[in-house]
């Protein structure tokens, strides 16, 4: 089962799991007891040994963006990644994936190179596209 969200604390920074049933709940920082809001929510990072719980067991579609720090045009989509975390949190998941170091996931998936962006749905790949890409075209491949 996938962990949920995670939203960083405006107040200590903290990076806080909030599960799937508490989304439209009140959420609180575990740190230092502040409120979390949404716009706070952030990628999540996965690897080959968290990949299937994270996404082939999301209860919510994922977005996973696969990357490589040695790439410059991952690094100027980075933003991108950080304000779809935000605006589809509650809808969809956003997750990131570092190629090189999970070589493993990156072949089962055929990625050939960076950025990729891997759509899911309840455990299947809905889509891969190979290159940035805009949120407004995710949604529409997921369906929302």
């Amino acid at each position: 089962m996938d962990t949920g969200y995670l939203l960083q604390c405006g107040t200590c920074g903290t990076r806080n799991r909030v599960p799937h049933a508490n989304v439209a709940g009140r959420r609180t920082c575990g740190h230092c007891g502040a409120p979390l809001i949404p716009s706070h929510s952030l990628p999540i990072p996965v690897t080959d040994d968290t990949w299937d719980a994270e996404v082939l067991d999301s209860d919510a579609p994922a977005v996973v963006e696969v990357w490589s720090p040695h790439c410059d045009v991952c690094a100027q989509y980075e933003l991108s990644v950080c304000q779809m975390a935000s605006s589809l949190y509650g809808k969809a998941r956003v997750l990131q994936l570092e190629a090189e170091q999970n070589l493993r996931t990156a072949q089962r998936y055929g990625i050939k190179g960076v950025p990729t962006v891997l759509l899911f749905r309840a455990g299947q790949v809905v889509a891969t596209l190979v290159g940035p890409q805009g949120e407004r075209g995710l949604r529409e491949k997921l369906g929302l």
